[in-house]
């Protein structure tokens, strides 16, 4: 399974979560990689801008859950974090109990192999 997650705007807050999910030992079976854009003619590198996880089972789903919502609320300055599964996706602004839920519902869902929209609260893109 595939999952995207991006924070706010700044990289420095994208490689610190990028780092916290590389050392947690309940990932350890997970790919873990940055991804970014092209850059565009006349710059030089490209701008990160999602930490891409693959996941290869239901445990290490509800391990990512764990894992990003722990990280967000170590980070009270931290912008807001979006986790996209497929066509669904939460966002945790707070890590309050509610978004947490939502987020480990959504990881949970997917493990199992759900193709539901996300779960009641979470947001959706339609655009994608």
């Amino acid at each position: 399974m595939r999952v995207e997650v991006r924070v706010g705007e700044e990289q420095v807050e994208l490689r610190s979560l990028y780092r916290w999910l590389r050392e947690d030992e309940d990932l350890r079976s997970a790919r873990i990689g940055l991804s970014g854009t092209d850059p565009a003619p006349g710059e030089m590198g490209s701008a990160l801008e999602v930490v891409e996880v693959l996941l290869a089972n239901t445990w290490s789903a509800a391990s990512l859950a764990v894992a990003v919502a722990a990280w967000r609320q170590s980070r009270p300055r931290a912008g807001e974090v979006t986790v996209r599964i497929g066509q669904a996706e939460v966002r945790i602004s707070g890590g309050d109990e509610e978004e947490v839920r939502r987020l480990v519902a959504l990881c949970s869902a997917a493990g199992h192999g759900d193709q539901t929209p996300a779960p009641a609260g979470a947001d959706e893109d339609a655009s994608a």
